[in-house]
């Protein structure tokens, strides 16, 4: 079945684009059949999108790429966790990585990571994505980056760079990353496995 027939298949929630209380919201995390998940900012609650084929591709690969990071650098990382923002609610990177020593969790929430990866499943999505990355960046987060499958490219959010197209065999590192390199030519190889 195509993607798009999938993902038309799926109702929006009915919570999205609705404005509650964050208790109200936090109940709605007990119900584990809410797919795809939601996110909540001030007030606002905005439902994550479908994830696509290449959308999970990649982001297993990246999630692999830091769990092998973690074992020689430390810290942790994890994909599509509430992260909380203090004073404005909860996002939900596709994938996170903290540094060590940056607490992860407190109060029972996870806090904003050293690195949040997005990874476009609609290309109709890139202006809130990007806004989203900015968001994070604004809020704690050191790192993030905008992966587009379809387009083969990064966009990089942290220190002096708002956007930076990466493209082709380019490399992505960071300062808050030390030892970690990604080279696009090779993780987007994955989609043609």
């Amino acid at each position: 079945m195509a993607e798009a027939a999938v993902a038309e298949r799926i109702a929006p929630s009915p919570y999205h684009g609705a404005r509650m209380t964050l208790a109200a919201y936090e109940a709605t995390l007990l119900d584990s059949n809410i797919k795809p998940y939601l996110e909540f900012w001030d007030g606002l609650v905005i439902q994550k999108a479908v994830p696509s084929y290449k959308h999970s591709l990649l982001q297993s690969w990246l999630s692999h790429l830091f769990w092998l990071y973690v074992e020689s650098a430390g810290g942790s990382t994890t994909s599509e966790t509430h992260v909380w923002f203090t004073g404005h609610g909860y996002r939900l990177p596709d994938v996170a990585y903290w540094a060590p020593r940056r607490l992860t969790v407190a109060e029972g929430k996870a806090r904003p990571p050293t690195l949040a990866i997005e990874i476009l499943s609609d290309p109709s999505d890139r202006d809130s994505d990007r806004a989203k990355c900015r968001l994070m960046r604004a809020n704690g987060v050191e790192v993030c980056w905008l992966i587009d499958p379809d387009q083969r490219t990064v966009e990089l959010f942290d220190g002096g760079r708002d956007g930076e197209i990466l493209v082709g065999d380019a490399t992505v590192t960071s300062v808050h990353l030390p030892g970690f390199v990604l080279n696009l030519r090779q993780l987007f190889a994955v989609l043609d496995r």
